[in-house]
């Protein structure tokens, strides 16, 4: 039985989440998605050593409705990733002249963990769902430490990098994610 990591790229996934219940035709909340169960079904040939979820942290603004909302239902979601035994790490959310968002330090970390995690042979495959292309490098050295690699991404956004990187693809259908969704 293979030690398994898997690691979340959580703004990543979350957009591929909510394109993939768009496809369902289905208006569904994704803070109460099933993770712990979703994960534990990607993997269930083999032995779950660790899950992280990678996110930017939100920050509240006194005065402003959506980002308390947004920062309450961050807290959720980190609090119902705990109760799945499931770790987060927190990079920081940047708000540029556009008012735009923009992640920092979220794939720099996730990349740097892998690699480490990897050279201390906590496990035998990483499961990288993501499908973002800046995490090619990291991929490419965790299998120099003799690693395999499993991209989980969706068709639609697919990194064409990773699949080429990765020693396995997985990608994503709606029915995939269904059973993890709650019910309507």
């Amino acid at each position: 039985m293979k030690r398994v990591f898997v690691f979340i790229d959580g703004s990543n996934f979350y957009h591929r989440l909510k394109e993939l219940c768009e496809r369902l035709e289905q208006k569904r909340r994704l803070l109460d998605f099933d993770y712990r169960g979703f994960v534990d079904s990607l993997v269930s040939a083999h032995q779950l050593v660790g899950v992280r979820y990678y996110v930017g942290a939100i920050r509240r603004n006194n005065n402003d409705e959506r980002s308390e909302r947004l920062y309450a239902d961050q807290q959720k979601l980190l609090a119902r990733l705990e109760r799945y035994g499931i770790d987060h790490v927190l990079g920081t959310l940047i708000r540029h002249p556009d008012q735009s968002f923009h992640e920092k330090g979220v794939d720099v970390r996730l990349a740097v963990e892998m690699i480490r995690f990897a050279r201390e042979d906590i496990y035998d495959i990483a499961y990288l769902l993501s499908s973002d292309t800046d995490l090619v490098a990291a991929v490419e050295e965790v299998q120099f430490f003799g690693k395999v690699v499993q991209y989980v991404g969706i068709a639609k956004g697919q990194s064409f990098g990773l699949t080429k990187a990765a020693d396995d693809v997985r990608l994503l259908r709606p029915e995939d994610i269904d059973p993890f969704l709650p019910p309507q």
